[in-house]
């Protein structure tokens, strides 16, 4: 049976440092405020509090539809990115087409009940994500990144944003 689960804290640190590494090319490093090994299992890249804003109640439906499908298009990025970072950098390994179906079949419950999504819109998404983020992660200079931040994350357990700025240094060369 395949499963998403880490393998062991190795696993843990190169998932969450992907998860950092999307957050930057993405530019939204603002929003992390820290990632620890110690914390629970769901909560190991912990956000600030203006990522968890609530939509304006006087937008049309149309501008919170559209901050729904930005914030679902995030979360694809950091699933998508933990999982590329652990299988690319880690391992050094294709992701399996067995753990891709599962992580598309995750994104496809979500994407319905998020965004109210088709099946076809999550994949093309998800698909999208998947190749941008595959390149990103095929890259010396990101893996080189990845893999520091992973050595300061089990030295430190936890790193805010501004140690976890100064391990993105590889990358803004």
């Amino acid at each position: 049976m395949v499963t998403l689960k880490y393998k062991d804290e190795e696993d843990r640190a190169y998932g969450l440092g992907g998860m950092v590494v999307s957050m930057y090319m993405l530019d939204n490093d603002k929003y992390i405020d820290s990632i620890s090994l110690d914390a629970e299992s769901d909560h190991g890249l912990r956000f600030t509090a203006d990522f968890f804003h609530l939509p304006n109640p006087n937008l049309s439906p149309k501008a919170v539809w559209s901050d729904s499908l930005d914030r679902f298009n995030l979360l694809n990025s950091l699933l998508v990115s933990n999982l590329l970072s652990r299988s690319l950098v880690r391992r050094n390994e294709r992701v399996s087409r067995e753990i891709y179906q599962l992580l598309m079949d995750m994104l496809i419950d979500e994407g319905r009940e998020l965004c109210s999504l088709d099946e076809d819109e999550i994949k093309q998404l998800y698909n999208k994500n998947f190749s941008y983020f595959h390149e990103v992660f095929s890259n010396d200079t990101v893996a080189e990144t990845v893999r520091g931040i992973v050595d300061t994350l089990k030295r430190d357990r936890s790193l805010d944003n501004d140690a976890l700025y100064i391990c993105m240094r590889p990358m803004r060369r």
